[in-house]
């Protein structure tokens, strides 16, 4: 194999583990006896797709849930969102479920500009939502 995925042991989208002791054949480089990877110096970085996936549609996200709050769920009048400590899981059609980053555009409802008890924040990826709640304090 030509490359290694430094989140699993996956590898072109074959498992790879250096106990399992069978040729594992890379459609991108057949001429590969499996075991590129022990022998060589690993190579971190995005892996393409493999040559046997094409066709194959793209998981499409099903589901947004927080897996860990904001840090930041207290705010006080004229404070910015901070969406630190903020972990949002997406389940994926074909039940793949990962981490999916949330930047402040992903955030809508947010307004620190008067007083309130509950205000709810909604975040949207790919017309996908999951909202939480916030507090606005004068001090």
């Amino acid at each position: 194999m030509k490359y290694k995925d430094t989140s699993s042991s996956v590898v072109n989208g074959i498992y790879v583990g250096v106990s399992a002791g069978t040729r594992l054949v890379d459609a991108l480089a057949p001429e590969s006896d499996g075991l590129d990877f022990v022998r060589d110096t690993d190579h971190f970085g995005t892996i393409a797709d493999d040559a046997s996936d094409a066709g194959k549609p793209t998981p499409k996200l099903l589901s947004l849930a927080i897996t860990h709050a904001a840090n930041k769920l207290a705010y006080v009048v004229g404070e910015t969102l901070s969406l630190s400590g903020l972990i949002v899981t997406g389940t994926f059609s074909g039940g793949k479920v990962a981490t999916v980053p949330i930047t402040a555009p992903n955030v809508t409802g947010f307004n620190s500009s008067e007083v309130v008890a509950s205000q709810t924040l909604t975040i949207t990826v790919d017309g996908i939502t999951t909202t939480y709640v916030i507090s606005v304090s004068a001090s």
